[in-house]
């Protein structure tokens, strides 16, 4: 038989570890500025969530199409800016992605990543203008149903 205070310990050590983890984890300073918060290897890189867009074909789901893509930035103030268009930017690029696989994409095909990313480049360019950011594919795949 164990002895109880084996299971005394166990439990200190079990609320010591709960009351100490929120405090290990915290930050050690408050006045960090948000670009600290970046991935420090791509610290011009915005990631966006992957988008998926459905292929049609007679009227018949025949697949999905799914895109991971971000954005290169070099000048911060615009980076700044762009993270809060992010929801009006994720909205144009949906737009053209569906646009892609419901009229452009047959399925069986393989996807024309050059014509994506020369769309999405536009799309882009009209938001943060020509030169400033350049769109990146990180994957690009389709599945079937």
């Amino acid at each position: 038989m164990k002895h109880p205070l084996h299971f005394i310990n166990i439990a200190l050590i079990g609320v010591f570890i709960f009351c100490t983890a929120p405090a290990m984890a915290a930050p050690s300073s408050g006045s960090e500025d948000k670009e600290s918060k970046i991935d420090s290897a791509r610290p011009n890189y915005i990631e966006f969530p992957q988008m998926m867009s459905t292929v049609l074909d007679g009227y018949r789901v025949q697949g999905m199409v799914v895109l991971g893509f971000g954005l290169e930035i070099e000048d911060k103030e615009l980076r700044e800016k762009t993270r809060k268009l992010l929801p009006r930017l994720q909205d144009k690029y949906t737009r053209e992605l569906n646009r892609y696989a419901g009229t452009l994409y047959r399925f069986g095909e393989l996807p024309d990543a050059q014509l994506i990313s020369k769309r999405m480049q536009f799309a882009t360019d009209q938001m943060l203008g020509e030169g400033n950011a350049i769109f990146l594919i990180s994957n690009l795949m389709v599945r079937g149903k």
